[in-house]
C-alpha cells in the first residue's frame, strides 16, 4: 500500500484506476475502507483515499486535530502525486474537511462533493450525535465501533472489514475530531466558493435539514436518493457512484487530469 510522509507521519491510501483524481475524506474513526464500494468508480477516474492522521493505517497522530491540518494532509497528498487539482469529495464529518480544503486551497479543488454534509451544525439531533459519539469513544469504544459497522452493512465480512479498520484508530484523535466537527463553522466563508458544489443526501436523513444554510449563500447542485438515510456511500453506493460520474463528467473534462 503507498505512503507518504507528511509532518513525520506516514500516511497511508489507495490510489487506484486513471483519468480525472477524486479524493474521499472519510468521517471521524472510520478510515478509508468506507469508500470500499467507491473503488469501482475507478473505471473512469483516479481514486484516491487516504487515512487520515490517527486513522485506520496512519498510525501517526497530528499533535493538534484540526480541519486546516486535516486539509493540509490533502494538500501534501495531491503535493506527493504531482496532481495540479482535484474533485473532494467528504462524507459526513468529513465534509468538514473537504470544505476547508475547497475554500483553502480553492487553486487546487476542481469540485466540491458533499455527502451528508453540513457547513456548521444547526441540528439538535446531530449535535447530540456528536457528543454522544464523544462520549461513547473515550468510554465504551468497542460499542461504537460495532454501531457505526452496523449502521453501514449487516453483511458480515464488510461489517467486521469496516470494525478491524477502526480498531486502528487513535482514539484521541477519534474524540477530537468530532470535537472539531462539532464547533465547525464555514458559513460565512461559503461566498468565496467559485467552484462546482455537489450536495448528496438521503431523502431520510435529518442532516439534509443543513441544505438550507447553503441555500443561503453559494450555488450548487442537490441530489436526494428515495428512501436513503447517511450511509450513502455504503448502502446506496449504485445510486452514489452514479451521481457522482454524472457530476464529474458534466463539469470536468480529461483535460483537467492528473
Amino acid at each position: 500500500m503507498p505512503y507518504f510522509q507528511y509532518n513525520k507521519i506516514n500516511i497511508f491510501f489507495d490510489d487506484k484506476g486513471t483519468g480525472i483524481p477524486l479524493v474521499f475524506i472519510h468521517p471521524p474513526g472510520m478510515g478509508r475502507k468506507v469508500f470500499y464500494h467507491q473503488y469501482s468508480l475507478s473505471k473512469h477516474f483516479r481514486i484516491l483515499t487516504p487515512d487520515l492522521s490517527g486513522h485506520g493505517d496512519t498510525s501517526g497522530a497530528l499533535e493538534h486535530v484540526t480541519m486546516k491540518n486535516f486539509a493540509s494532509e490533502i494538500r501534501a497528498l495531491l503535493d506527493h502525486l504531482s496532481i495540479a487539482k482535484a474533485v473532494i469529495c467528504g462524507y459526513s464529518s468529513g465534509g468538514c474537511v473537504a470544505q476547508e480544503f475547497a475554500l483553502s486551497y480553492q487553486d487546487r479543488t476542481l469540485g466540491l462533493i458533499l455527502a451528508g454534509g453540513f457547513p456548521e451544525i444547526r441540528s439538535a439531533v446531530l449535535r447530540y450525535e456528536h457528543q454522544i459519539g464523544m462520549y461513547f469513544i473515550k468510554n465504551f469504544p468497542s460499542a461504537i465501533k460495532f454501531a457505526i459497522a452496523a449502521a453501514h452493512t449487516l453483511e458480515p465480512n464488510l461489517r467486521n472489514m469496516l470494525k478491524e479498520h477502526m480498531d486502528q484508530a487513535n482514539r484521541k484523535v477519534w474524540f477530537d475530531f468530532y470535537n472539531r466537527s462539532l464547533h465547525f463553522s464555514c458559513v460565512d466563508r461559503l461566498p468565496q466558493l467559485k467552484i462546482p458544489l455537489l450536495l448528496i443526501y438521503g431523502a431520510k436523513d435529518f442532516t439534509n435539514q443543513h441544505i438550507r444554510a447553503y441555500r443561503r449563500v453559494t450555488s450548487f447542485q442537490a441530489a436526494f436518493i428515495k428512501k436513503a438515510h447517511h450511509q450513502l456511500p455504503f448502502k446506496n453506493w449504485q445510486l452514489f457512484n452514479q451521481i457522482i460520474t454524472g457530476f464529474v463528467v458534466d463539469h470536468f473534462s480529461t483535460d483537467e487530469q492528473s
